[in-house]
C-alpha cells in the first residue's frame, strides 16, 4: 500500500502590520519633533590673548606751522629752507602721510597755523604744495606767537 502523505502547511509570517506601524511611528516622530535654527553669526570679536600689534594710529590732524621767517613746520618738525618756495621736504612728507591715510581709510585734516608776522607768499607755497598733494581738508589755527 502506498503511504498518504500528508500535507503540512507551512507557516509564514505576514510582515505588512509590522511594517505599517514602522512608517506610522516614523511619521509621528518627524511631525513631532520641532526644527531647531542655527544660532546666527553675530559677529562679536571675542578677547584674545595675544597683545595688540606695535602699529601706532596715524593722526587724522595734522599741523603746519608757518614761523615769521617762512620756516614750515609739520606736526613741530622743521621741513624745508624757508628760501625755497617749492617746499620739496614738505611735498614729499604730505604725499606719504595722504597715500598712508589713504590705505587706512581715515581722511586725514590738515590745521594752517601761520605766525602773525609770516609773510602771506609762505602760507600760499603751503597751500599750492597741499593742492598739489591732493589734500582738501584744511583749515587755519592760531598761529605761534
Amino acid at each position: 500500500m502506498k503511504a498518504r502523505r500528508t500535507l503540512i502547511a507551512e507557516d509564514r509570517v505576514d510582515l505588512t502590520p509590522m511594517i505599517d506601524i514602522v512608517f506610522l511611528l516614523l511619521i509621528y516622530f518627524m511631525v513631532t519633533t520641532s526644527i531647531i535654527k542655527e544660532e546666527a553669526d553675530l559677529g562679536v570679536t571675542l578677547p584674545s590673548s595675544m597683545a595688540a600689534a606695535s602699529d601706532s594710529p596715524l593722526p587724522e590732524q595734522h599741523y603746519i606751522d608757518i614761523l615769521f621767517d617762512g620756516t614750515t613746520l609739520l606736526n613741530g618738525m622743521p621741513t624745508d629752507n624757508p628760501g625755497n618756495p617749492e617746499l620739496p621736504n614738505l611735498k614729499r612728507t604730505l604725499l606719504n602721510l595722504k597715500l598712508s591715510s589713504d590705505r587706512a581709510g581715515l581722511k586725514t585734516l590738515i590745521i594752517i597755523q601761520p605766525d602773525s608776522e609770516a609773510f602771506q607768499q609762505s602760507v600760499v607755497n603751503v597751500l599750492n604744495v597741499l593742492k598739489s598733494v591732493g589734500i582738501r581738508s584744511i583749515s587755519f589755527g592760531e598761529g605761534l606767537n
